[in-house]
């Protein structure tokens, strides 16, 4: 049996001599031998679109991608569906097995985007079968959501399936009443803490600490206002002294200072000595309550009413925190973006709203409102037409069937009708999709970070750009995921946008010396695309500083360093052959000048 590498080398042997049908043949001979092989399925596969065979490779394509799924190589699979759909996006099968994949990768968002999808198709092409299994599917993205199982039991009725409706309606039920007597115990214990700490203060001491307190405030403003003349003045060592840390205990009693010191445990409890908690700030903190429990729902239930009493009050700054807040929960909830930009909006700041615009743009990409992704984009370049990210993802689409409207979607998110009065089932499917992404998580973000992975190795590099995106919000893998990024901006010929991510990467701090190698590398490869060779042959150095046992590194400066001294010396000549020819001009113009003076006379 022969050795899969030396397979492997020959293959890419006759691929380089452009003999390709030769190249076919050895693979599928390979394939005899390695069947579970993936990688000969994708460059069979790349070898067949090469030759314009375009069914054959789609055809090889899933072979190949159910071979990485038996083997466990989820994103490699995914990396092979995402080549079929660029080619046939009616292909339905696939749009499940994506949904499966990302469902193994924990990747739920992307799983319910697929999968809704394919159960659409499924109930178009009436296969109710397929479709409710899916639907049953998507629900177990999101479990013990009363919200999504009362959607799903009138989908079931209106087809015809009522005992299972009914069955998925009383398990709603009892959810609720579940988180109802959660809800109950949380406040009544919530009470019983409030009730202890103003009992631990009696109601004559409260006026008085009140006005010590105010004391307090008035001494460190003083303080305060001393330490900014000081600063002022340039006398140093006097400045110091008054720099230094100011305890609590000099300049009130004792009792005071620990009362002070316990002030911040009490006001998280929800008691305040000299005021009250709002009711904003109750709801948010009963949100918070929720969280430490693991109810998701209810916390978001909470910060929502909250967020809506700020908008009334027209407090700006809490509403953009709660709907921050919101969007990092639900990384594909439309609304709490809609909202920042609307806030934006209304303070004027246009920094502002293409920040938030280019987040609204991001979420409804991910759930495939392509087209409404794309007018995002274009209103932010007319807010900022430099805008480096809108340009890069302002691409001609069509509109495909999982395109959704931006307007309807908002409408149908900020609709208060229930499940049991939606009459037609596109009313009920639009309402679970709904549900399903206002309640699903982002996920494992090293997945996305594999995925991306994926991409790049198989050439897909604007969706392993995509991935990258979503890991660089993890902070242990932002600068390996900028470091990628860049990577595929330079494979994509785009060496701006590499400098510019991989720039950023330079900026992060906090990691070991090594792990900074790649990034000073990609930059000597951008500024040598660029011909920018001294800052190319800069960061080559740089990064042979932190790692000098890469041959190919040091012949690469060796090399770099006589082109830049070359170049110099080219210069120096032309610029001495400027000066010669500007005095020789200069004399022959003194000649002329001179003669003309002489035959004049």
């Amino acid at each position: 049996m022969a050795e899969l590498a030396d397979l492997k080398r020959k293959i890419a042997e006759l691929e380089a001599k452009g003999v390709l049908k030769d190249a076919i043949a050895e693979i599928e001979k390979a394939l005899e031998e390695f069947p579970k092989e993936g990688s000969l399925y994708n460059k069979l596969g790349d070898l067949y679109v090469r030759l314009n065979r375009q069914k054959s490779a789609l055809k090889v394509y899933e072979k190949g991608a159910r071979v990485f799924k038996e083997e466990t190589y989820y994103p490699n699979a995914i990396a092979l569906c995402k080549k079929i759909l660029r080619f046939d996006k009616n292909r339905t099968e696939i749009y499940g097995l994506l949904g499966e994949l990302h469902r193994e990768l924990d990747q739920r968002g992307e799983a319910a985007n697929y999968l809704l999808e394919y159960a659409d198709r499924k109930r178009k092409a009436n296969d109710l079968d397929t479709a409710l299994t899916t639907y049953d599917m998507i629900r177990e993205l999101v479990p013990n959501n009363p919200r999504i199982l009362k959607t799903i039991s009138a989908i079931y009725e209106q087809v015809g399936q009522k005992d299972r409706g009914s069955e998925l309606l009383e398990k709603a039920k009892q959810i609720e009443t579940k988180h109802e007597k959660r809800k109950e115990t949380i406040l009544e214990e919530k009470e019983k803490i409030e009730r202890e700490v103003k009992e631990a203060v009696p109601e004559e001491k409260k006026e008085e600490i009140a006005e010590e307190i105010e004391e307090v405030k008035e001494v460190k403003e003083t303080r305060a206002e001393e330490v900014a003349e000081v600063e002022e003045a340039k006398e140093v060592e006097e400045e110091k002294e008054i720099k230094g840390d100011i305890s609590i205990e000099d300049i009130v009693s004792p009792e005071v200072a620990e009362l002070l010191k316990d002030e911040e445990r009490r006001s998280t409890h929800g008691v305040n000595i000299v005021e009250s908690l709002s009711e904003i700030d109750k709801t948010i903190e009963l949100g918070e309550l929720y969280l430490k429990l693991d109810s998701t729902e209810e916390a978001i239930d909470c910060f929502r009413d909250a967020e809506q009493e700020a908008w009334q009050n027209k407090d700006y700054e809490k509403a953009t925190h709660l709907n921050k807040r919101i969007a990092e929960l639900r990384p594909f909830d439309l609304k709490s973006r809609q909202h920042l930009v609307e806030i934006a909006r209304m303070k004027n700041d246009d920094d502002m709203k293409v920040t938030f615009m280019l987040e609204l743009a991001e979420a409804l990409g991910r759930r495939e409102a392509k087209s409404e992704a794309q007018k995002v984009y274009r209103d932010i370049l007319k807010l900022d037409p430099d805008n480096a990210v809108a340009k890069e993802r302002l691409v001609p689409l069509e509109k495909t069937s999982a395109s959704v409207d931006l307007g309807e979607v908002l409408r149908i998110e900020q609709s208060e009708a229930k499940a049991e009065t939606i009459q037609s089932i596109e009313e009920l499917v639009s309402e679970f999709r709904r549900e399903v992404f206002e309640s699903i998580g982002e996920g494992d973000y090293h997945s996305h970070y594999d995925l991306g992975v994926a991409y790049k190795g198989m050439g897909l590099y604007q969706e392993a750009i995509e991935e990258f995106e979503i890991a660089v919000k993890d902070e242990a893998l932002r600068l390996k995921a900028l470091e990628m990024t860049g990577s595929c901006y330079l494979e994509y010929d785009k060496p701006d946008d590499a400098e510019r991510v991989l720039t950023e990467g330079l900026k992060i701090e906090g990691h070991p010396e090594q792990e900074y190698f790649g990034i000073h590398f990609l930059l000597g490869n951008c500024y040598e695309d660029k011909n920018d060779l001294k800052s190319a042959l800069k960061s080559y150095v740089d990064a042979y500083n932190i790692d000098k046992k890469v041959p190919a590194l040091n012949k690469k400066i060796l090399q770099l360093k006589q082109r830049v001294t070359d170049e110099l010396e080219k210069r120096r000549k032309n610029a001495s052959g400027d000066i010669s020819e500007d005095k020789s001009s200069t004399k022959e113009r003194k000649g002329v000048d001179k003669k003309s003076k002489i035959t004049y006379l």
